[in-house]
């Protein structure tokens, strides 16, 4: 891992030579600039990871340095220092951007954990940018744990053997897909299409339609031949997602594809050839599945020639900070904020916390805490749940004031949502088989899911 980079900027070499030792002995990798101008030509030739500047400076202000900065490099953290505690220019810095404003003489561990932070930030920010113009999947980053880099490697393993089916199981929001992004990234497939659907998402006559294609005229409203996404996904990957809610009678068409190489479009009679990689996913058991006679055996094996557990966030907790960071990075990258990082009681709030939604729970966690969030830190008060209010009983006192009809269908609302959560829990975040616990059709179990922003 590169050293993170400060650019001290002070016209007073005694000082630059203070701090050049405190940065250094923490490991940090120093460059020094004599005034502003010179630190704006140094930033155009290097990349440091946050500026720490004087604010009284000759021909350049620390304060118009941060301003140019600012206007030029917005991702840049600038720390202020200056020998003058006056609380107005602090407040004038922070509102022009700074990302802290400290006075001399500073104190060392405060000043030390301000830059550690600003530099993350900074670091952060950069891989996201990174991790946006590379290849999709291909610099995909799965945290620093153990567990994460085994599966890293594992992926880099089985990537390039084209001729193995995949299967990726795991439970909702572990990053399932961005697994088939990188398989397909790092394999002899990568220029080739990548092709995605989720199996539990359309009804059983519109998926056999979207797999295969259909000819035109084979039901109402097909008024010209289209092709099928295997036909789609010709030279790369097809990914089918939630594959366990894949109905018997398409398990059968969908093995007799694998096993000829070939579709038959709906209404069609030719078989059509693909050369596509197939790479499924699922978050229920299809063991169990396959025990049970909902999915068929010989099916099972043939897309589970190699297959990839995924482990839940809770089982590798050394993640949790590294992606909150990175999601709080993305976040003020998006939102154009310029939130610093979580304060320590934050950061082990968030490991104590069990993550039933994984990463995807996680990173939509720290978006709204980014958006909502007033201070320059993270703390405590900003870590509000967005579930608490879903899973807690109705309270008749926020109903207060509404019409008794009103008020029954606000509460009938809170307990369908309370339902629909908790059966998605139960049956690990299988939509097909909630639907069927609750005696529903898959079509109005994922409008009531839709409903409910579920």
């Amino acid at each position: 891992m590169s050293r993170h980079q400060v650019l001290i900027v002070d016209d007073e070499p005694d000082m630059r030579w203070m701090l050049r030792g405190l940065f250094e002995d923490e490991g940090f990798a120093v460059d020094e600039a004599g005034d502003g101008d010179e630190a704006l030509r140094h930033i155009e030739q290097q990349q440091p990871d946050v500026v720490l500047s004087d604010m009284r400076m000759p021909r350049m202000q620390g304060i118009e340095l941060l301003q140019r900065l600012r206007h030029d490099r917005p991702e840049l953290p600038v720390i202020l220092l200056s020998a003058v505690e006056d609380l107005a220019t602090a407040v004038d810095a922070i509102k022009e951007g700074a990302f802290d404003y400290q006075a001399k003489p500073f104190d060392a561990t405060r000043l030390l954990l301000s830059v550690r932070r600003a530099a993350e930030q900074s670091a952060l920010r950069r891989e996201v940018q990174q991790l946006r113009s590379a290849r999709p999947g291909a610099s995909a980053d799965f945290g620093p744990s153990p567990k994460a880099q085994e599966i890293r490697r594992t992926i880099e393993l089985v990537a390039p053997q084209t001729t193995l089916s995949v299967l990726i199981t795991g439970e909702s929001g572990t990053g399932k897909e961005v697994v088939a992004r990188t398989v397909h990234a790092l394999s002899p497939l990568a220029d080739g299409p990548f092709v995605a659907v989720d199996c539990g998402a359309l009804p059983e006559n519109l998926l056999e339609s979207q797999l295969f294609g259909h000819e035109k005229g084979a039901f109402t409203g097909a008024d010209r031949a289209r092709p099928g996404l295997f036909v789609m996904a010709d030279g790369g990957t097809l990914f089918l997602d939630e594959l366990g809610n894949l109905p018997l009678s398409l398990q059968a068409k969908l093995l007799r594809a694998l096993q000829e190489r070939a579709v038959v479009p709906v209404g069609g009679s030719r078989p059509v050839p693909f050369k596509a990689r197939l790479v499924c996913a699922t978050n229920s058991e299809l063991a169990e599945a396959v025990r049970s006679g909902q999915f068929r055996v010989d099916l099972y094996h043939r897309i589970a020639e190699f297959t990839l557990v995924l482990p839940p966030l809770r089982a590798r907790r050394e993640d949790v900070v590294h992606f909150a960071r990175l999601f709080l990075a993305e976040a003020n990258l998006e939102m154009g904020r310029q939130v610093r990082g979580f304060t320590g009681e934050a950061e082990r709030a968030l490991l104590q916390r069990p993550w039933p939604g994984n990463l995807r729970e996680l990173r939509n966690a720290v978006r709204r805490m980014v958006l909502l969030g007033g201070a320059a830190e993270l703390d405590t008060p900003d870590l509000q749940w967005h579930d608490d209010d879903a899973l807690a009983p109705a309270r008749p006192g926020g109903l207060d004031g509404l019409p008794l009809a009103e008020r029954l269908q606000k509460a009938s609302d809170q307990l369908e949502a309370q339902i629909l959560r908790s059966t998605l829990a139960t049956c690990n975040g299988n939509k097909a088989a909630a639907a069927r616990a609750l005696g529903i059709d898959y079509t109005t179990m994922h409008r009531k899911l839709k409903r409910h922003g579920l």
